[in-house]
């Protein structure tokens, strides 16, 4: 199971690098439905009539692009003869996501343990401790480095 994580991660990362300029993309200041509709000489009326929807529910949805539903987004894209394309990109690579939580899990389950063996004057060695962990997270139970415990 390991390995299909690895190979999931690498192959999504590669595709993320490859969206990494449409992030940069900046949203027109009057969005993309109301831009293309004027680019393309299209009034409200003719949206709206197209979509199936009353004159002033173009205008609502003009004004509230941000809220509205994926397959709203995908219908008025349709209709306007373009692409809706949804993403989620990460700010950083997967791997990278991965490693900094298991870090920070791993040095949470280690330093609660130190807490409770220098009551006893047992203190480990957390470096070496902390790295069979991060091992052991990522082999074994990688789920667990997102419990809020």
């Amino acid at each position: 199971m390991r390995v299909n994580r690895k190979i999931m991660c690498r192959s999504l990362d590669k595709k993320i690098n490859a969206l990494k300029d449409i992030v940069a993309f900046d949203i027109p200041e009057q969005g993309w439905i109301r831009t293309i509709r004027k680019a393309l000489g299209m009034t409200t009326s003719q949206l709206a009539k197209r979509l199936g929807v009353s004159q002033a529910r173009v205008v609502h949805i003009e004004k509230n692009e941000n809220n509205l539903k994926i397959s709203t987004l995908s219908k008025i894209a349709k209709t306007l003869n373009c692409a809706f394309v949804y993403y989620i990109i990460p700010n950083d690579s997967i791997k990278n996501i991965v490693a900094r939580q298991v870090q920070i899990k791993a040095s949470k389950i280690v330093g609660n343990v130190n807490k409770n063996m220098s009551l006893e004057n047992q203190l480990s060695d957390s470096k070496e401790i902390l790295e069979d962990l991060k091992k052991d997270l990522l082999d074994k139970n990688i789920s667990r480095i997102w419990d809020e415990e």
